[in-house]
């Protein structure tokens, strides 16, 4: 009996954690809005695909005509978040600029590359023992573990992105108050530690699965501001959000 509620306790908090949205992102650079983002996570026969695709948007369209796409393809075991696939391609006025993909198989602590016009060879990098995520699914990561693990403040992930694996220390450091649709929420705040010029900063609303509402990243001179415009679940089918 204790084995079965333990079976049916990971599987409850597995689906709160992952319930199939839509979330619309607008984002900036430097403090100027490029472009909107939509991310929309589906599950079919116990694996999950998460995609994000932005295009320029506004003013910043008129300059340049810029778009990116990724995907993430996951599975969750006793350990959290763990990849299998990740791809993504961006495009410039119609061109192709980068195209990575990757096969990820953490039993055998390999991550392979998948031949494109940016990668002509293949590739394979050598991971530690445990999970591997992807610059996409790290975000899901840490909301799942958030959910899972709700004492635990410091999380380590390896993170494989086409060009190596490595590994990212996240710490849950406070709380801030977000408002929706005239109502106030808690979103818990991580930062990744000990990463140089390569910051980032998330805020995850804790009343719906730990949905990562805010992130923000500093890689070199520019820094990146993604804030959610809306998202739609079953129970709820927009919220505006201000911050």
């Amino acid at each position: 009996m204790r084995f079965l509620l333990l079976i049916l306790f990971f599987y409850l908090n597995n689906a709160l954690a992952f319930k199939p949205h839509t979330a619309n992102y607008h984002l900036s650079i430097n403090g100027f809005k490029v472009a909107e983002e939509i991310r929309t996570l589906h599950e079919l026969d116990g694996q999950y695909f998460y995609t994000a695709n932005a295009k320029t948007s506004g003013l910043a369209a008129l300059v340049k005509d810029y778009s990116i796409a990724a995907s993430s393809v996951f599975s969750i075991n006793d350990k959290g978040v763990d990849g299998l696939n990740y791809q993504i391609m961006e495009q410039e006025n119609s061109k192709v600029s980068k195209n990575y993909a990757i096969d990820i198989v953490s039993k055998n602590n390999i991550v392979m590359s998948i031949l494109t016009k940016s990668q002509p060879k293949i590739t394979t990098w050598k991971s530690e023992d445990g999970n591997i995520v992807d610059p996409l699914s790290v975000f899901l990561a840490i909301s799942y573990d958030l959910k899972s693990k709700p004492n635990q403040n410091e999380f380590y992930y390896q993170v494989a992105n086409g060009k190596s694996v490595k590994q990212h220390h996240y710490k849950k450091t406070e709380n801030q108050a977000i408002k929706i649709d005239g109502q106030t929420f808690n979103a818990v705040r991580v930062d990744r530690m000990n990463s140089g010029n390569n910051k980032s900063q998330i805020y995850f609303l804790t009343k719906y699965r730990y949905l990562p509402v805010i992130i923000k990243q500093t890689k070199g001179d520019k820094q990146y501001l993604y804030k959610i415009k809306d998202f739609k679940i079953p129970e709820v089918e927009k919220l505006q959000v201000t911050f």
